[in-house]
């Protein structure tokens, strides 16, 4: 059974941290890749803008009967204007769950990815991944915060502090 103020907490502490973690890379450091595979903290945070305003509660509105018409996607010009609209749609989002009344956690959708693959998610599948998306993208945020620390240190070496 799913405790709703408790996921609320846990999406308000995750935008904490990752404000947190933003906040430590300089204009600089936000452009900086470890390779032309990986994203920038630039665009780590541009897509959980984006996110924060096209997918999850986007998706859970869906689920609940509310007609949202999907935004676009917003090119951002900085890592700190992309922090600000995260923050500010994350404020929205829990805004919205905080007013939710009993919403049924088991309802279903079929959700499409890609052109062949189909995954059948219930609403609190949803909810879990919205947790989890901060999760994997805060772990991103510290690799690159560690990659680009070893990088910076260069001629030195950081391995005083410890295997990585």
């Amino acid at each position: 059974m799913i405790n709703l103020q408790e996921m609320i907490h846990q999406l308000a502490a995750n935008a904490e941290a990752i404000r947190a973690l933003a906040q430590t890379f300089s204009d600089e450091q936000a452009q900086w890749k470890p390779d032309a595979d990986n994203w920038s903290m630039h665009e780590v945070m541009a897509h959980l803008y984006n996110e924060e305003r096209m997918d999850f509660r986007v998706h859970l509105m869906w689920f609940f009967g509310e007609s949202s018409q999907r935004p676009g996607y917003v090119s951002v010009e900085s890592s700190r204007q992309a922090l600000e609209g995260f923050l500010a749609e994350r404020q929205a989002s829990i805004a919205w769950l905080s007013v939710l009344e009993a919403p049924d956690w088991n309802v279903t959708t079929l959700l499409h990815f890609g052109p062949n693959e189909t995954v059948t998610v219930c609403a609190e599948d949803m909810l879990d991944s919205w947790v989890e998306h901060d999760i994997l993208h805060m772990r991103q945020l510290v690799e690159l915060m560690h990659g680009c620390n070893v990088q910076q240190a260069s001629p030195y070496a950081v391995k005083y502090a410890g295997g990585w």
